[in-house]
């Protein structure tokens, strides 16, 4: 899919369909986009299928005609990926009167949340991209950490797995993000190194010094989500034991209480008890045996009881 768009008063706009601006978008492009982008564009076939690679590490390359520029954005989520969040690559190449970015999915890279006035220049729109993926990399982890709240309220009783396998599939994500956000964060300090080279205004500069720092945060956060994920499923083995130890002990106690009835049934037996009451209306004889019953059970509950079987303590 392809899309063009201009700068207007600060903001980027996409442009009538009759009409080609200053930025191209390519969304998962077709096979007529990658003739017109490698023959027409100069743009090196190798470094077109990069763009295209979610496992593609995050690089500037400096071509006769242009600045060829892979990065990593975060995949949009949805429910059906089973609390795994991915990555994407996306390249940008840098003309000198247009920028040309090609991504795999139709990601929306424009239109996330209050996009600064800042980056007005074609240079600058390649800082725009990375704002808008780091912004997308911090909304992610709010998510992953409402997520892992959730599993956190719901290890305390249970005795499955589901909470253990959704914390390891967080693990996953968030190994995914912490590896794009420093490949990221490289980059951007190549960017800083090379600004001039690039073309960036003062302005812009600024504008980039503020992504790196976001971009850092984002690269901690995803650390440190890490460790705690990981310390819950250490924790997450230890409390399914302690509850399946408490169900166990539970399970003692019952059968415990019905182990003197069982003992006195079966020594007895329904045909011996008839013979033993032998004169006694039956419906007396039953009722007796039935409340000796409860009164053994009951007595056998307050031994056990007391004597600490299946006490939390």
């Amino acid at each position: 899919m392809f899309k063009s768009y201009k700068i207007s008063d600060g903001r980027i706009v996409e442009c009538p369909d009759d009409s080609i601006g200053p930025i191209q978008l390519y969304s998962n492009p077709t096979e007529d986009d990658r003739k017109f982008l490698v023959e027409e564009c100069g743009i090196d076939e190798h470094t077109y299928y990069s763009a295209l690679d979610e496992d593609e590490i995050s690089r500037v390359e400096y071509e006769p005609n242009h600045i060829a520029v892979i990065m990593k954005q975060p995949r949009r989520y949805n429910r059906d990926d089973k609390l795994i969040f991915r990555v994407a690559s996306a390249g940008a190449f840098l003309f000198k009167d247009k920028i040309i970015i090609v991504q795999a999915d139709s990601v929306p890279i424009f239109e996330y949340g209050k996009m600064p006035l800042r980056g007005n220049t074609i240079p600058g729109v390649l800082l725009r991209l990375f704002y808008h993926s780091t912004r997308h990399f911090l909304e992610n982890l709010r998510i992953i950490r409402s997520i892992s709240d959730s599993f956190e309220n719901k290890m305390e009783t249970s005795v499955t797995n589901k909470a253990l396998a959704g914390i390891f599939s967080l693990l996953k994500g968030l190994t995914y993000y912490e590896s794009a956000t420093g490949a990221n964060q490289l980059l951007l300090l190549k960017l800083k190194t090379d600004a001039r080279k690039i073309g960036f205004t003062e302005e812009e500069i600024d504008f980039l010094e503020d992504i790196t720092v976001e971009n850092k945060q984002c690269d901690n956060l995803s650390g440190i989500y890490s460790n705690i994920l990981s310390e819950m499923s250490t924790a997450r083995v230890s409390i399914v034991n302690n509850n399946l130890s408490n169900v166990m002990k539970y399970l003692a106690v019952i059968n415990l209480v019905f182990m003197p009835i069982n003992v006195l049934t079966g020594i007895g037996g329904m045909s011996e008890f008839t013979m033993m009451t032998d004169g006694i209306w039956w419906p007396y004889a039953y009722s007796g045996f039935f409340l000796a019953a409860v009164i053994i059970g009951y007595i056998t509950f307050i031994v056990v009881k007391r004597i600490g079987v299946g006490s939390h303590k």
